[in-house]
């Protein structure tokens, strides 16, 4: 049972990406795009909030 929880947990994790953070160049404005906790594709919620403020004029923060 032990492993099996920590099968299931590994895959729930394994989707996780690191938040996005977006910058409206104008106003200087930031946003933070992160995955829900039980997203099962990768591409959902982070992807989607990336995309829209990119149609908007926003821009890609490089964090270090």
């Amino acid at each position: 049972m032990r492993y099996a929880m920590l099968f299931l947990t590994a895959l729930l994790l394994a989707g996780c990406g690191a938040p996005v953070v977006v910058r409206n160049p104008r106003s200087g404005e930031t946003a933070t795009c992160t995955e829900g906790v039980w997203d099962q594709s990768p591409w959902s919620q982070r992807e989607a909030c990336v995309a829209d403020h990119i149609a908007q004029g926003w821009t890609t923060v490089n964090q270090k």
